[in-house]
């Protein structure tokens, strides 16, 4: 492992445990371990964090990144932000700045900035009580016209800002990271088993209402044909062209990918799934996942998450008829976040893909990553890993009207998106549109967003994998394992590069 970047933090210590999470966060995403220490550093390259900083007084080796006191003060209440700085093509919600403080160094509060998009501040401090479904109008990037990468882009700052010092120092202490298998970023394949037919009669209504579908609420006759043939074919064949389940798994093997499915085991809402998990002939039919080796997830139930024991039977009930689960995504990403994060730390859950917008492709936290969320009440992160959903058929086809070569575009922009940020996301495509009588097309998208992740040197796996990689990784920073203390040369107190004023 590379030497740490040692980081000196000038705040108050109640202030500390945020600071120090967004600058883990962000530089664990760059594969650049840290170390936070007192006092400075005999040499560079090192970060200051702090107020009321002397440029003139820095040694070359420092890179220092402004604490401004009251851009913190929001976090101590209740209140949201009415207005973003648009500060040329970067915006920022805190706009206070050192007035001393100049390029390479950072003149504005990064980690403050950072930290209200991490946390997501706003879904949490402006939900109404029966809100479970977050849609991109309701969001801050929408009210504040902010873009949805916000995040990525105060890191590619941070990461420019220390290759000044780096370079004017005449040292490369890190190398970009690499994904599994040397891969240049990462897409989590999974699939949301919202139906299996139980026979003849599922499948024929469930080929009823998506013809309708097309007709009446996309309005799309062409469509309707088409999800009619595939529906007919598959009568004549006397396939189910709606669970897909053992097909999906098949076309995969011979792929060698491996995706998530996700399996909902509640039915408490009129949306929840059709089957039920007690049914011995669900259970089997579902066991073929594990049996191939795949990644097993809970569903958790549309309503899961409005009693905080609801969760945790359903994980329970999983583990009782399929296996213990260790990946999750709620059913039409409807919860409640601090519900949701403390029971599946309860139900020793280690990764959760949630976090996504269904009207929109792309972050819902401004960050293309993996990440842990934060836990406001403890001031602490939660001991659950996101992997943020960025792709969804029904984000595509039912929210924006795409198919054909226009959800392709949508596709591929968000994968280069991905490979040129060295991110890391999920995707999910229903086990029914890949029977070609639901939405024609998108079974074909699917195999071809694989290829093109392939192509262009990314790795498609499923959530475990990435959970794997990403918490040993996790292992050398202090938010993440507190007791990783590298050792590293300092300065006695005496000399500690002084403040301003």
């Amino acid at each position: 492992m590379s030497k740490p970047l040692p980081i000196v933090l000038r705040c108050g210590d109640a202030l500390q445990p945020k600071v120090r999470y967004v600058f883990d966060t962000l530089f664990m995403a760059r594969g650049i371990p840290v170390a936070y220490y007192d006092t400075p550093p005999v040499e560079g390259p090192w970060i200051l964090y702090g107020d009321a900083i002397e440029a003139s007084r820095l040694p070359d080796g420092c890179l220092a990144a402004a604490h401004c006191p009251n851009a913190w003060r929001l976090f101590e209440g209740t209140d949201d932000v009415d207005s973003a700085d648009p500060n040329d093509g970067l915006p920022l919600v805190f706009p206070q700045r050192a007035a001393n403080l100049e390029m390479p160094h950072i003149p504005f509060d990064l980690a403050a900035n950072a930290f209200y998009f991490l946390s997501s501040w706003t879904e949490r401090r402006t939900r109404k009580a029966e809100q479970t479904r977050r849609l991109y109008p309701d969001s801050a990037f929408a009210r504040l016209e902010i873009p949805q990468d916000i995040v990525d882009r105060y890191l590619e700052t941070l990461d420019g800002s220390l290759q000044q010092v780096c370079e004017r120092l005449g040292r490369i202490d890190w190398r970009r990271s690499v994904w599994p298998k040397g891969a240049s970023y990462a897409l989590v394949l999974s699939h949301d088993v919202d139906f299996v037919p139980y026979g003849f009669w599922d499948i024929a209504k469930q080929g009823a209402k998506t013809v309708l579908r097309h007709l009446v609420r996309q309005r799309d006759p062409k469509d309707a044909v088409l999800a009619a043939k595939g529906l007919g074919l598959a009568l004549l064949h006397r396939q189910d062209p709606y669970g897909c389940v053992p097909e999906i798994i098949a076309r995969e093997k011979k792929l060698r990918v491996r995706s998530s499915f996700q399996v909902a085991v509640a039915r408490r809402h009129p949306v929840d799934v059709n089957y039920r998990i007690e049914d011995d002939p669900i259970r089997d039919y579902l066991r073929t996942i594990l049996e191939a080796g795949f990644d097993l997830c809970l569903h958790g139930s549309y309503s899961s998450t409005e009693h905080p024991d609801r969760y945790l039977e359903e994980a329970a009930l999983l583990t009782r008829r399929l296996a213990r689960p260790l990946g999750s995504r709620q059913h039409f990403l409807s919860f409640d976040y601090d519900t949701l994060f403390t029971a599946q730390e309860r139900a020793g859950i280690l990764y959760d893909m949630s976090m996504g917008f269904p009207d929109r492709s792309g972050p819902r936290t401004g960050f293309s990553h993996p990440y842990f969320p934060y836990c406001l009440p403890d001031d602490r992160p939660y001991n659950v890993l996101q992997i943020g959903l960025f792709l969804m058929d029904v984000t595509l086809r039912s929210y924006q009207g795409l198919k054909g070569e226009a959800a392709w575009r949508a596709i591929r922009h968000t994968l280069d998106g991905l490979q040129r940020k060295g991110g890391c996301a999920s995707a999910v495509w229903h086990p029914i549109v890949f029977g070609g009588a639901r939405d024609p097309g998108y079974d074909r998208l699917y195999w071809d967003m694989i290829r093109y992740t392939h192509e262009t040197g990314g790795l498609a796996t499923d959530g475990r994998t990435v959970n794997e990689f990403w918490r040993r990784r996790a292992q050398a920073y202090a938010s993440f394992n507190r007791t990783f203390r590298p050792p590293v040369p300092h300065l006695d107190a005496a000399s500690a590069i002084p403040q301003g004023g």
